[in-house]
């Protein structure tokens, strides 16, 4: 993958996820307890009940098949981020892959609608939260798609009060997603052999 004329490997972009993942979540714990204290940042973490459970997977599954669906049937140019997830999780052990969407899911999660949306609204941390994905800014669909799956995010955390259904559908969204690019890039592979 070529980055600004410097080629960047799959273990460095690895290594800049974990370390990045970890920096959300020390973040996420810091604010949270900061900005909102112990009782509320424990209250975030209520268990849900089973209509919270069922509609964060009706979310996740919605997503999902609008993503494969896109990539199905539009030009793959609108939905180039660089190669950056190709390289991520292109050679990724399926154990690996759940632990990255696992640490990814809740560390976003919780500090975005955790402590980002406690203070500026579902509108404004979508926004937000849009626009730390850098490598979409100029891909509009991609642009677009995150923005709608983080008001979607939001308004599954506003609906239910616990980050749980969130935190859920974030992790199934970017699992299955991840093992659906890991198939695909196997059958191309099978294919050119």
């Amino acid at each position: 993958m070529k980055d600004s004329g410097q080629e960047i490997d799959e273990a460095n972009l690895r290594l800049n996820l974990w370390l990045t993942q970890g920096l959300v979540l020390a973040i996420a714990a810091g604010s949270s307890l900061f900005f909102l204290g112990w009782e509320r940042t424990v209250r975030l973490f209520t268990a849900p009940d089973g209509s919270g459970l069922a509609l964060a997977l009706l979310v996740a599954l919605g997503i999902i098949l609008a993503s494969v669906a896109m990539d199905r049937y539009l030009p793959s140019s609108w939905q180039d981020d660089g190669n950056v997830n190709e390289t991520v999780f292109g050679n990724m052990s399926p154990f690996m892959t759940l632990l990255v969407c696992i640490s990814v899911g809740v560390g976003e999660e919780w500090l975005f609608r955790g402590v980002v949306q406690s203070w500026v609204g579902n509108l404004w941390t979508s926004i937000i939260f849009t626009l730390i994905h850098v490598r979409y800014l100029k891909k509009p669909l991609l642009f677009i798609s995150v923005f709608v799956t983080s008001l979607l995010l939001g308004m599954l955390y506003e609906r239910e009060g616990t980050l749980w259904p969130s935190i859920i559908a974030h992790i199934l969204i970017d699992l299955v997603l991840a093992y659906y690019l890991q198939f695909t890039l196997n059958r191309r592979k099978g294919k050119k052999q």
